[in-house]
């Protein structure tokens, strides 16, 4: 079967430039914006790049992508929530090519009936007795899983059938593995098998912090002690107790109908995103662009939209809204006589709804760049660009040369590729840095060796580099704009024009020089020029940063935090004692980070950005 795939992968690639690099949802959808399929990925920009490998894709992975016209994302804390949400937006919307997903199954729950003389752990999807302790929703039924079997290993509570459990005259095999007590034989009495059924929920539940203080402590003894098979039961306990009590902000523990909304501007363009809660889930957001032509406050064009929206749409319980609003009660009054109920419009200060509504702002600054991506993809900019810089022509294609290093350390050059209006990343290239230790640090000899490696044409193998660019892009002042243009003209590269970048004194975007050949530039913040501009630069320092760090990490294999500043030997030890791995700390949310002993928030931040990049 043949497949007219061009435009899907197009839109695709397109679709990468703006995309995040952490945990998320990423939707496909058709001519007429009808969802194809949903799905999550930890890390969304790889999950979608794997959609390019065509010709290893299956017959219906084809099919999606002949069809996919539009890509839209949804960034998430984690990737529980990532989970989270996929299962409720595709129980709402049914994608055709979800079709596997769809079932009316409930979410898995772990039970521990407390009504029963002895209790037993199990797990269920319907909750049968009230009395009984349950603890969920899973966002899935693997994950539950892992928790029970950790549950066994750490508090070996019986999980046979009531019939099992009259008849044994002898303990099974889970006692011999030791994953149960065996209270069906007597091996444990009473009172000391409830004592363990009150710590498992306490432990589930994650309010009694003396049990995992109590945990790591008996973890450390038991491992000074040499008695290492012990100490693993405790670090059992305690990654049971991280896995399972993460902050969620994609299903809350409460059963709230609720919406959040939140504004943000980028220079003459606004954004308004609703988030929908209803029951406690995220049931998915809609976004709204808006032109600034009237120079409106946003706290009014806020407060304007909050009053058409809701004509036409449902009103919940609570709006928690991101910026302040002047008629707060009248509109309240309003939608409340529309509703027919008392509806509260809030502007959060701390806890769960600030953390959901700094989620939403940010799904809102990725929606910003990719719509001002689509407004300045046009033969328009490059016409501004080449009358305000006195350019020979206007350009099509564009490099942009950026430098990066770690105290003089693996310092390596990096030039992207900007051609047709859009950024080519299979052109990309990156130059490893090679000479005397003492100029490592110094930006015009490594630019230097840069560019007279770019533009050296004596190796015919690489072809890329007889792809001229008609504009250069260089990020620094006057004195690295004088330094290439001298090594264009020492070898006679003619019609390629010339400009850098420089920022200010305090570095702040918004504030740099343009230098061109016999003048500078200054632009004015709201210019369109000088954003696409900064657009260029950044993709530039991004690549160079992160190729920096690639080489690094070759070299560096010590530890996954020696990459990080400010994360010491106690701070290492802390984080592993907390989190019982490695791995469970690469999941974890920055509430749960900054949680840890001895971890601030300004190291908790770092160490989540390293992992959800």
């Amino acid at each position: 079967m043949e497949f007219e795939i061009d435009t899907g992968i197009k839109s695709i690639k397109q679709s990468l430039v703006y995309c995040s690099r952490g945990a998320g949802i990423y939707q496909f959808l058709d001519q007429k914006k009808k969802i194809l399929y949903i799905g999550k990925a930890k890390n969304i920009h790889n999950r979608v790049s794997s959609y390019l490998n065509f010709n290893s894709a299956s017959r219906r992975i084809k099919k999606l992508i002949s069809l996919i016209r539009h890509v839209k994302f949804i960034k998430t804390h984690t990737e529980v929530d990532a989970l989270l949400l996929e299962s409720n937006l595709v129980k709402k919307h049914k994608p055709i090519f979800n079709i596997r997903l769809i079932d009316d199954k409930s979410f898995p729950y772990i039970n521990i009936s407390k009504t029963e003389e002895w209790p037993k752990l199990r797990k269920t999807r319907k909750i049968y007795n009230k009395n009984d302790f349950n603890f969920g929703p899973f966002a899935s039924a693997h994950s539950m899983e892992k928790v029970m079997v950790i549950l066994e290993k750490g508090f070996l509570l019986r999980t046979c059938s009531d019939a099992n459990f009259k008849n044994r005259e002898r303990p099974c095999l889970k006692y011999e593995i030791k994953r149960c007590s065996a209270p069906c034989v007597g091996k444990i009495d009473k009172k000391d098998y409830n004592q363990l059924v009150e710590q498992s929920t306490k432990f589930l539940v994650g309010k009694n912090t003396v049990i995992n203080d109590n945990l790591i402590k008996q973890m450390e003894k038991a491992s000074k002690n040499q008695d290492y098979e012990k100490a693993a039961l405790f670090r059992d306990r305690i990654q049971a107790l991280r896995t399972i009590t993460q902050e969620q902000y994609v299903s809350l523990k409460n059963k709230d109908n609720f919406d959040l909304i939140g504004i943000f501007k980028k220079i003459d363009l606004i954004c308004i995103q609703v988030f929908f809660f209803r029951s406690g889930k995220n049931l998915g957001n809609k976004e709204f662009f808006f032109d600034n032509e009237a120079g409106k406050k946003l706290n009014n064009i806020l407060e304007e939209f909050i009053g058409v929206f809701y004509v036409s749409n449902q009103i919940p319980e609570s709006i928690y809204i991101s910026k302040n609003i002047d008629n707060l009660d009248l509109l309240e009054k309003a939608l409340k006589k529309n509703k027919n109920s008392h509806v509260k419009i809030i502007r959060p200060k701390k806890g769960k709804k600030l953390e959901l509504l700094n989620m939403v702002l940010e799904n809102i600054t990725h929606s910003l760049e990719k719509q001002m991506h689509k407004n300045l993809s046009n033969e328009l900019i490059s016409g501004e660009i080449s009358k305000k810089f006195l350019l020979s022509k206007p350009p099509k294609t564009i490099e942009v040369y950026d430098n990066s290093h770690l105290n003089g350390s693996q310092p390596i050059g990096a030039m992207i590729v900007y051609d047709n209006h859009k950024f080519i990343r299979e052109r990309y290239r990156k130059f490893n840095i090679k000479s005397d230790k003492n100029l490592m640090q110094d930006d015009y000899f490594m630019m230097e060796q840069v560019i007279r490696r770019r533009f050296s044409f004596e190796d015919e193998k690489n072809e890329w580099k007889y792809n001229l660019p008609d504009l250069i892009i260089i990020d620094g002042g006057k004195g690295h704009f004088n330094l290439v243009e001298n090594i264009l003209k020492e070898k006679n590269i003619k019609n390629i024009d010339l400009i850098s970048i420089a920022k200010g004194v305090q570095r702040n975007a918004g504030n740099e020089t343009i230098f061109l050949k016999n003048a500078s530039v200054k632009l004015e913040k709201n210019d369109k020029v000088l954003y696409f501009l900064q657009r260029l630069r950044d993709e530039a320092h991004r690549f160079a940063i992160n190729s920096q760090k690639y080489r690094r990490k070759l070299q560096i294999k010590n530890s996954i935090f020696d990459g990080i500043t400010g994360i010491g030997i106690k701070a290492k030890k802390n984080l592993l004692s907390h989190f019982g791995s490695i791995s469970s700390i690469k999941k974890a949310g920055i509430k749960d980070l900054e949680d840890t002993p001895g971890i601030g928030k300004i190291i908790a931040k770092k160490i989540y950005d390293e992992f959800n990049r």
